[in-house]
């Protein structure tokens, strides 16, 4: 493995073990920056956000609903669900750009 593939790496491994900051930080104080409910938004912005509500109703599965493992719902436990999400994400992410490659470049 070639030194800036080690070092992509490491970057991603420190961001992934930094993920649980994200949760940590708001807490007690409600939703993440960006992670808004349509409605909530709508309060906020003093406007109503018809194409935002209706697409917010079109995908309704997600694989770790709030990057969590679902019943985990104590600090510690959301935090490990945190990189647990983090995980999957990059390995999905991970899987498509190699996916891609093959596709685009069968050669290699």
């Amino acid at each position: 493995m070639d030194r800036l593939t080690k070092t992509f790496l490491a970057i991603i491994g420190v961001l992934i073990i930094l993920s649980p900051i994200g949760i940590l930080l708001v807490w007690n104080y409600g939703d993440a920056w960006g992670e808004w409910d349509p409605s909530d938004l709508s309060n906020q912005v003093h406007e109503k956000l018809t194409g935002m509500e209706k697409l917010s109703s079109t995908w309704t599965h997600a694989v770790l609903p709030d990057y969590n493992v679902p019943g985990w719902e104590d600090k510690l436990h959301a935090s490990v669900g945190y990189i647990i999400s983090a995980v999957v994400g990059v390995a999905l992410v991970l899987g498509a750009y190699y996916a891609l490659m093959k596709f685009v470049s069968p050669s290699s």
